[in-house]
């Protein structure tokens, strides 16, 4: 759980690596004949998971703090 907007930027920054790193999982998975295809789907959804629980944490964050700052 994200408690601070040190922690909030830092998981933005890995949710950002996670992105790109998918985005290169993708481009260059076709040419990797090193592994079974089912491997390589699991890797990427392992990558995956990741980066939705790092998005569900900036959310609950992101939810957590907006409703602090608006006037009841």
């Amino acid at each position: 759980m994200i408690s601070n907007e040190k922690q909030y930027k830092i998981t933005q920054e890995k949710a950002d690596g996670f992105v790109r790193a998918i985005e290169e999982f993708d481009v260059t998975s076709g040419e990797r004949t090193d592994l079974h295809p089912r491997l390589l789907k699991a890797e990427r959804e392992a990558m995956e998971g990741q980066l939705e629980d790092l998005r569900r944490e900036i959310d609950e964050y992101e939810r957590l703090t907006s409703s602090t700052d608006s006037p009841c």
